[in-house]
Formats: C-alpha cells, sequence, structure tokens
C-alpha cells in the first residue's frame, strides 16, 4: 500500500521514537539530539519493508552499532521483535514510494 507524504513522514517518526526510546547507547539519556539515531531508522524502516525476520534484523542493529558507534549494545532481538510488531501492525505492507509518485 502506499502511503501519502505525510503518512511517510509519520512513519520514519513514529519509528525513531521507538529507537530513541530504546536509546541502546544510553546517548539519549544522556543528553544527546533527537537525532543521534538517525542513521539507523532509514535502514530499519527498509528492513521492515522488505519484511526481513526479527533475527536478521537484530543481526543488522547489532553491527550497526558497533560500526557506527564503535560500542557494542544490549540484546538487539527483543527490539528488533518490537519493532517488527509495530511495523506489523502499523505499516502493514507499506512502501516507501509516495503516493501519486509514478517513478
Amino acid at each position: 500500500m502506499r502511503l501519502s507524504a505525510q503518512e511517510l513522514k509519520r512513519r520514519y517518526w513514529e519509528l525513531r521514537d521507538l529507537v530513541n526510546e530504546w536509546d541502546p547507547q544510553g546517548l539519549i539519556e544522556a543528553g544527546a539530539p533527537e537525532d543521534e539515531y538517525d542513521c539507523v531508522v532509514g535502514p530499519l524502516l527498509r528492513r521492515l519493508e522488505a519484511k526481513e525476520s526479527p533475527e536478521h534484523i537484530a543481526a543488522f542493529l547489532t553491527s550497526e552499532m558497533a560500526e557506527h558507534f564503535g560500542m557494542g549494545i544490549p540484546e538487539a532481538l527483543p527490539f528488533a521483535i518490537k519493532t517488527h510488531a509495530w511495523y506489523t501492525e502499523r505499516w502493514p505492507d507499506s512502501e516507501a514510494t509516495p503516493l501519486g509518485d509514478t517513478r
């Protein structure tokens, strides 16, 4: 299902809020800006759109956090399961291409 540009933004912000709430590096709690984990939000959203399993998403998150932030993270699978459930409930079968964009 194609979403409007406004819905695509809302979907992104909702996922960003989930990632910031998870705060795997403790950066948001320490006062980092709200966009600190944006490097993860877009790629995570693409994986959810592709219907990757929570296990694959957890592996991505673990790798991305280690590569980008240079630190390990707590177990990523519970968060991957949570985001997978959020996406399945809120945005099932949604696409990245905005409604009306025929490219």
